[in-house]
């Protein structure tokens, strides 16, 4: 496919068209952004347009001199002039008039509603003011093109967004905002193969543009690498026992990323866990060394799976993972105390006892107790917070990691219905005493369903009946909103996007809206060597990196220009630390330090000691009030840079 030039019009920040441009920088959509248009001459996305080397457009609209169409007049031949495959609206708070849209054949806007919704300006705090009044319970985010009526044409893709009885304003907008990148992203590939191809020939091609190679499918979930020591996990309606894949229950993986979302926030006092964002399904976290065992804690006898307690000690066994356990225990009895029943963890789980686990050289014996210790802990603290609620807490497990600083934290997920047990407490001994099982709050109705009638470990899986999974979820749903307070309303279920568009805009979102970030500033381009040091210093620290080639001596307005434009992000309370890599007479470090408010740290490039004395001279040397750190070592740059963001 030809690489189509794009023009993209924009009214505000710009964070959607940053997302664009990251990623037509990448080559991962065939689009080129030739021009940006705004009607606001001090916009930030102009800024980022600037960054960019993107040619800005902007032209205010006078309503006491021109009309409408006049206006759209002006700006159709500014646009023109770059002759656009494809016209973007990204935030652009006008209505466009029908001069504008004739001519331009290919137009698409993204609005924030569901298709045929809310029309117009203030989409969101009309959803949001429909909520309050009981009128609605979602609304979403669509991809149209632009015709005539205002929010009219054809959806190109769009998705839908919950509302939660515990929003405010501000959660839900911000909620709204961060699911429109992998939207806008999908949609304009999907438009583009649609121009490019008719429906026959794009069904044979769709499989190449769903293609991603670095996903990897477990039993529940799909993982895959964003880079910057990120990973993306998408939590499937996928149904997971007897280590094997059960059913799909739609909407099952959206409340278990919430349940789960919402323990890892109230259990961070306790031990660091790897999350950093939820959506939906999806869910970003730290990149870790995974830690290859499950440590399940158990509070009470129960269970029908090979590895549950309870199935092995109907069979007589009395010593389980290296435990000692009493004759005469009933099944559902409480024991005298929670005991840790690890597994290993990989495509079939193994019983492991502690002794084991350390004659194997799996973990060491400070870093297991520190396992166990927090494993219980957490179970505890669990197990009180539910009982507030009603519930008891029956058995769980948990998974741990390493993050890139080598510490060891909580990952995977934790309390939720597919990794615990929850009972009510209400009828629990009620129950126990006439031999029932309690009312459980799990996904045992479809386990016992299909232990019922065949070998789940060696037989086919039967066709599990729509009432059981039905049961399920509201399992889930009871737990979410016992637990949170917060109503849910089950959303319609979305197959994972996992093109490489959509990878990169939920990294570009990551990348320039919430990491730390670092510009490191160039003399010449004869320094890339050392640039490539410093560069692989910060692939593990969580930081993102921009890089701009300028001489302080040869282009001294080009080099403030870009300081000023990055002085912009002070107005949005980002922290920049600025790098600069430049030796001899040093002036780069200096002009910078002058020209703004963020550190600025100095790591003038050698390549051996005497090239070293000659080019650190300069840089040692700053007159009074221009604040310049000189650090040599690429690797302490990077991991000062870290101390100051507060990240070690």
């Amino acid at each position: 496919m030809e690489t189509k030039r794009v023009v993209v019009l924009v009214s505000g920040e710009g964070t959607n068209l940053q997302a664009l441009i990251d990623i037509s920088k990448l080559d991962l959509l065939p689009i080129e952004i030739v021009a940006v248009f705004s009607n606001v001459v001090d916009c930030m996305a102009l800024n980022r347009s600037k960054l960019s080397d993107i040619p800005i457009l902007s032209l205010e609209y006078n309503k006491n001199k021109q009309t409408r169409s006049d206006y759209d007049t002006l700006v159709s031949d500014m646009i023109s002039e770059y002759k656009p495959d494809l016209v973007l609206l990204l935030g652009y708070m006008r209505i466009v008039s029908s001069v504008f849209i004739q001519s331009f054949p290919h137009i698409l806007n993204l609005h924030p509603a569901l298709p045929g919704e809310i029309p117009g300006s203030n989409a969101i705090e009309s959803a949001y003011y429909k909520f309050q009044k009981g009128h609605i319970k979602e609304t979403g985010i669509l991809v149209h093109r632009v015709v005539e009526e205002v929010d009219a044409g054809e959806t190109i893709d769009y998705i839908r967004v919950p509302i939660f009885t515990g929003d405010t304003y501000e959660t839900f907008r911000n909620r709204m905002r961060l699911a429109e990148k992998p939207l806008l992203i999908g949609a304009i590939s999907k438009y583009l193969y649609q121009l490019e191809y008719d429906r026959e020939s794009l069904k044979s091609i769709s499989p190449i543009i769903n293609n991603n190679s670095g996903v990897i499918s477990g039993k529940v979930r799909d993982r895959f690498d964003i880079g910057y020591q990120r990973i993306c996990f998408y939590h499937s309606d996928r149904l997971s026992s007897f280590d094997r894949h059960i059913c799909h229950i739609p909407g099952k993986g959206t409340l278990l990323n919430l349940i789960n979302e919402w323990w890892m926030n109230q259990t961070r006092h306790i031990i660091s866990n790897h999350l950093l964002y939820v959506h939906d399904e999806y869910l970003i976290s730290k990149k870790c060394e995974v830690i290859p065992l499950e440590i399940i804690v158990r509070g009470y006898i129960t269970g029908s799976t090979n590895t549950s307690l309870w199935t092995h000690y109907n069979k007589g066994v009395r010593n389980y993972c290296g435990i000692n356990f009493p004759d005469g225990l009933q099944k559902n009895q409480r024991l005298d105390k929670p005991v840790i029943t690890p597994t290993t963890k990989g495509e079939v789980d193994e019983l492991i006892s502690f002794d084991e686990i350390l004659s194997r050289k799996i973990l060491g014996l400070e870093d297991l107790e520190y396992l166990y210790d927090k494993a219980l802990e957490l179970f505890n603290y669990g197990s009180k917070l539910v009982a507030q609620k009603g519930l008891i807490l029956v058995d769980t497990k948990y998974e741990f990691g390493r993050d890139a600083q080598g510490n060891i934290i909580l990952i995977d997920e934790i309390h939720t219905c597919d990794s615990s047990r929850f009972w009510l407490e209400s009828t629990y001994q009620e129950r126990l005493s006439e031999c029932k099982e309690p009312e459980k709050l799990d996904k045992d109705a479809v386990r016992d369903y299909v232990k019922g009638i065949c070998d789940p470990y060696n037989e086919p899986i039967p066709e599990i009946p729509e009432e059981k999974k039905r049961s399920v979820l509201a399992c889930y749903q009871k737990l979410y909103t016992t637990l949170t307070g917060n109503s849910f309303s089950a959303i319609e279920s979305r197959p994972i996007d996992i093109n490489p568009a959509t990878n990169m805009a939920i990294q570009s979102y990551f990348e320039t809206s919430h990491s730390p970030l670092v510009v490191i500033l160039s003399g010449s381009p004869s320094d890339d060597w050392f640039i490539d040091k410093l560069r692989n210093k910060f692939l593990n620290t969580g930081i993102y990196v921009r890089e701009h080639v300028c001489s302080a001596h040869k282009k001294t307005r080009e080099l403030l220009t870009i300081l000023e434009n990055y002085n912009y992000y002070k107005k949005h309370n980002r922290q920049i630390i600025y790098i600069t890599v430049a030796g001899r007479s040093n002036a780069l470090s200096g002009v910078v330090a002058c020209n703004t408010q963020f550190p600025v740290i100095a790591c003038p490039p050698f390549q051996d000691k005497s090239d070293m004395t000659v080019n650190i001279n300069s840089t040692l040397q700053m007159p009074s009030s221009v604040a310049v750190m000189t650090i040599l070592e690429p690797g302490n740059v990077a991991l000062c840079c870290q101390r100051i963001f507060g990240l070690v």
